[in-house]
């Protein structure tokens, strides 16, 4: 098996093998994936974590051996919080964004990886959701939406509940109507709890929006840019274009 892992900050993954194409996610540092398929200038590569397939530009990650290869389950890795932190490499800087994964190997710099980590890590565990989850609203509203982002810099909607979940130890697949077949259902609007995620769908019933819920009528999602907005049986009202803009399909827990 040929690994690869993300040695840059954030690096695109695209649908096909070109600078053109559409990207589709992004794959953050320390990262870790599977080559299936090898070209002059490119990859195409499976993400272990969430088993997602795409396209890598060579000269974005380096090769790692087998025997190196870093288990990343509960318990074994902490989170980039969102103070941010670096890695270090020689005379490499990387700068790790929030909710970037750092398994607890390479805190002691790590033979296939030997990189030194400095900044803020948290233990990603659901204990402190009540304290944490404000700030993570504070620090990614108002970020600008970008099909296939996953940082403060640009996201979509299920990069945006993906990397909230992931400060809280939960892995969630990486597209919203993969999200919405995880969890269990809540059955009444007044039942909601901050953190439930909402999920939404279009005229054919194909889920196409998820946010993650504030409180049981308020939502924190991305939609042109991360925003708070009002919810309610129908869907998303957003106030400034006086309007329903999303229609709610289903609403569900994941602890």
């Amino acid at each position: 098996m040929n690994i690869g892992i993300c040695n840059l900050s954030v690096i695109p993954l695209r649908v096909a093998n070109t600078h053109r194409s559409e990207m589709v996610s992004q794959v953050l540092f320390a990262e870790q994936f599977e080559i299936l398929q090898e070209e002059k200038e490119w990859v195409y590569i499976r993400m272990f974590d969430i088993d997602y397939k795409g396209w890598l530009q060579k000269g974005q990650f380096v090769s790692l051996p087998e025997n190196h290869f870093i288990n990343i389950s509960e318990g074994n890795y902490l989170v980039v919080d969102i103070a941010g932190a670096t890695a270090f490499l020689d005379d490499k800087k990387v700068d790790l964004l929030p909710g970037t994964k750092i398994p607890k190997l390479l805190l002691q710099q790590y033979p296939g990886f030997p990189y030194g980590i400095e900044g803020s890590l948290r233990r990603p565990n659901v204990i402190d959701f009540e304290t944490e989850f404000p700030k993570l609203i504070d620090y990614y509203l108002n970020s600008p939406y970008l099909w296939g982002g996953r940082t403060h810099v640009g996201i979509d909607c299920s990069g945006l509940s993906q990397i909230i979940y992931t400060h809280f130890g939960i892995q969630l697949p990486r597209d919203a109507y993969q999200q919405a077949e995880k969890g269990e259902v809540v059955d009444f609007l007044s039942e909601i709890k901050p953190g439930d995620l909402a999920f939404f769908d279009n005229e054919e019933g194909r889920i196409i929006h998820v946010g993650v819920m504030v409180d049981d009528e308020t939502i924190f999602h991305a939609s042109a840019n991360v925003r708070i907005d009002k919810m309610d049986s129908e869907g998303i009202f957003n106030k400034e274009q006086n309007r329903y803009t999303h229609k709610l399909r289903i609403v569900k827990r994941f602890w």
